[in-house]
């Protein structure tokens, strides 16, 4: 009997040793965060800064969150993943946060800062010796959007246009998707459009995607005709499921974020020109839908 005795109190002590080594274990699992990042340019020039800050995260929370990144071929499909249950938080940008709030349930956390503006706008650019000089002077040319999901690409001039009085469908000869703003900013470059629309970090003509993309002296042939009402910064937002199951640790995810600011990190810098990100409200956004729907969105 003192030997079976032994016996069962040893299998119950390596049964809780187990238990614990399993919780311990378990414990010790770093959760899984996915992170999508908006295609503004070539993956291959988008992905080492989108890692830079996948590897930032991981390094903040000291190995109990692993990131993995996940990086579009449209804007649309940070849309789609999230949807699908395979998409935890994404850098959107206003239209495409618009559209994943209203569709699956998206909560913006944070908005971007370029200089100290919490804004940006949409430029329509032409070369210089073009000489077309204003809007009006593009009647019968071609146009690049960049994706019907881009507010600045698309969204925004578009409904200034149409707020104008001016049918783009009849006003232009000829309308393309270019897909990304880097692309969109080339084929004004190399004339295979007379304008495109993409981003500005200002309305004076100083710093856009066409500075950003181009080498100096072939920005130096590329002007903005055209600038729209200011939109408000990128995001960066979670997805509903997540913030409902780890609500502490995306709001902690954000605070991380946060904490990059350029001079001090380029990491925000160089993934979207972004200075810094501050705390966002999804009101703030209202402006993009009121755009969305005067553009026929």
């Amino acid at each position: 009997m003192v030997y079976t005795f032994g016996v069962k109190r040893t299998l119950i002590l390596l049964a809780a040793l187990f238990t614990l080594g399993l919780s311990a274990a378990l414990a010790q699992t770093p959760i899984t965060v996915r992170i999508g990042f908006n295609p503004t340019q070539n993956s291959d020039q988008l992905k080492p800064a989108a890692q830079a800050i996948a590897d930032f995260i991981e390094k903040e929370f000291k190995g109990t969150v692993r990131v993995q990144i996940f990086i579009p071929t449209d804007y649309r499909g940070l849309i789609e993943a999230m949807r699908g249950g395979n998409l935890d938080f994404a850098f959107f940008p206003p239209d495409g946060y618009v559209v994943a709030h209203q569709d699956v349930g998206a909560q913006v956390l944070l908005k971007s800062v370029r200089g100290n503006s919490p804004y940006y706008w949409s430029a329509i650019i032409v070369r210089k010796d073009s000489g077309i000089k204003n809007i009006q002077g593009l009647e019968g040319k071609t146009i690049a959007w960049v994706d019907k999901n881009s507010a600045a690409g698309y969204v925004f001039p578009r409904a200034a246009l149409i707020s104008d009085k001016i049918d783009p469908d009849k006003f232009f000869s000829k309308q393309v998707f270019a897909g990304k703003h880097d692309a969109a900013v080339l084929a004004v470059l190399n004339k295979s459009v007379d304008a495109a629309a993409t981003f500005a970090n200002d309305d004076k003509n100083k710093s856009g995607a066409w500075t950003q993309f181009l080498k100096p002296e072939e920005a130096a042939q590329i002007t903005a005709i055209f600038y729209s009402k200011p939109i408000p910064g990128d995001t960066f937002t979670v997805s509903k499921d997540f913030l409902a199951k780890y609500p502490n640790l995306a709001r902690g995810i954000a605070a991380a974020i946060q904490r990059i600011k350029t001079p001090q990190s380029k990491l925000l810098f160089d993934l979207y020109r972004i200075d810094y990100m501050v705390p966002a409200k999804d009101s703030d956004y209202d402006v993009v839908r009121e755009a969305r729907k005067l553009s026929g969105q």
